[in-house]
């Protein structure tokens, strides 16, 4: 009821929006999306410290949840960061949007939502510290200013970047100079919580255990040292790095949240905090991200602060990274001229609602001589309230298939796959239907295709685990 009520009151506010021809008195917009956030290390979602759960991870997001609506059961659409961004700024899914390989890019035919604002007269603008959000993917259409200068590759390793500082200074900057007469959108993606996970003093020590000793964790994709089967508490110390992260980058959010209250921005402001994956640590057998569909990589934090809202909510529904768009436009007074697979988080939820993931996945494994063999694989998937189907296989055959009961097995543990056909054959009909709808919308549009890449750029992206080993 609550939510009923509260929607209702957003849409009365943004009548005059709807119905005038320029975005006078259209709300700001502003989006940042954190890379590789767990939902379970965050407090607003009941996350805590695997060593130390007396110490908050994320304080400046759970601040802001207190006046915000978040959102408890959202998800990505993928477990890696281009494709994720991709459907983040379309409100389409990869299979829709096309960009879903390591070297691609989203073509120029797409409308996105920065030029679906910009076209209404909104500044836009986007300030980015990570490789696959650089100018050559693609993803700055319609922003008029793209900061990209902070993910500039390091010789050689992407590894060591920190970029926190630089990101607030050039948001900062921004909103400084922005032209105060019309709307904005603003866009940040905070790359620091991505491994290497090395966060500065005194966040590499703040969730460590009693007993927590360190150890090289460098080059955490691919060190042999770091397996399924190592020491709880060595895996533990790695953790407590990456939560160190993650609290490192949670500070600057917080600072950016000051700076637009500092500049009275905040009340008349659209404030959307996501993430574009999450993060596995083994919980599957695997590490890092890009190589599973399962809810520790897909399950992501979305926190929005719809415009003058101070009362905080909590809301059910299931939620995709591909309602941002057409949420961000309800809210703005404006109808999409284009096509969006997600829906409004504004209205009431759609009582049968079913969100799809789509994955890329190239496995790499090491055999006799030192050759290495390169194994392509593609993962789909389909959730509704109850059950979650994901697929596996080369190109359109499927060779296997899971089923997972997620109101009562949310971590995805048990494959019920076998004695619970029904919800298999449903699920397996629901997905076959969107990707015949997406492919529908494809061919309206040209793929992107491969970029060019720099040695450097190849280098950073490989030693990421994203180009080989």
């Amino acid at each position: 009821m609550l939510r009923a009520v509260y929607a209702a009151g957003i849409l009365a506010l943004l009548m005059g929006c709807a119905e005038a021809e320029t975005p006078t008195g259209a709300p700001n917009v502003v989006i940042v999306t954190l890379e590789s956030i767990r939902t379970d290390v965050v407090g607003a979602y009941g996350g805590a410290s695997v060593s130390r759960p007396a110490v908050p991870v994320t304080p400046a997001i759970d601040a802001f949840a207190e006046s915000a609506t978040l959102y408890e059961n959202a998800y990505s659409v993928t477990s890696w960061t281009l494709a994720a961004h991709a459907s983040l700024f379309t409100g389409l899914y990869p299979s829709a949007h096309q960009t879903d390989g390591p070297h691609d890019r989203l073509d120029d035919s797409y409308p996105t939502l920065a030029e679906a604002l910009a076209l209404r007269g909104f500044a836009t603008a986007g300030v980015v510290s990570g490789p696959y959000l650089r100018l050559i993917h693609g993803l700055s259409q319609g922003f008029e200013e793209w900061v990209d200068g902070i993910a500039e590759p390091i010789d050689p390793l992407a590894h060591d970047d920190v970029t926190n500082p630089e990101m607030l200074a050039a948001l900062e900057r921004w909103l400084d100079a922005r032209d105060p007469e019309r709307p904005f959108l603003l866009f940040a993606y905070f790359w620091d919580p991505h491994f290497d996970f090395l966060p500065p003093p005194p966040y590499d020590e703040m969730f460590v255990g009693d007993a927590g000793e360190p150890i090289d964790a460098s080059s955490f994709d691919t060190n042999p040292a770091i397996h399924p089967y190592m020491a709880r508490e060595d895996l533990d110390w790695i953790r407590a790095q990456y939560e160190g992260e993650v609290r490192w980058t949670d500070e600057h959010l917080g600072r950016l949240f000051a700076a637009l209250r500092e500049r009275g921005l905040w009340n008349h402001t659209l404030v959307i905090v996501t993430a574009d994956h999450g993060e596995e640590f083994f919980d599957h057998g695997q590490k890092g991200h890009k190589k599973n569909l399962y809810a520790e990589t897909v399950r992501v934090p979305l926190i929005v602060k719809y415009p003058d809202q101070r009362e905080g909510l909590r809301d059910d529904r299931l939620a995709s990274l591909v309602d941002v768009v057409p949420t961000v436009l309800d809210v703005a007074g404006i109808e999409p001229d284009f096509p969006v697979q997600g829906h409004s988080l504004i209205g009431v939820p759609a009582p049968e609602r079913v969100i799809f993931f789509d994955l890329l996945a190239t496995r790499y494994t090491r055999q006799a001589g030192g050759m290495v063999a390169e194994r392509v694989q593609r993962l789909r998937a389909a959730q509704d309230a109850d059950h979650k189907l994901i697929q596996r296989g080369q190109a359109e055959a499927v060779e296997r298939e899971e089923l997972y009961v997620t109101r009562g097995d949310p971590g995805e543990r048990e494959d019920r796959a076998e004695n619970l056909p029904e919800p298999v054959s449903r699920l397996q009909v629901l997905l076959g239907a969107h990707l015949d709808e997406s492919a529908g919308i494809a061919s309206e549009y040209r793929r992107g295709g491969e970029v060019e890449l720099s040695p450097e750029d190849r280098e950073r992206l490989r030693v990421l685990g994203y180009l080989g080993p």
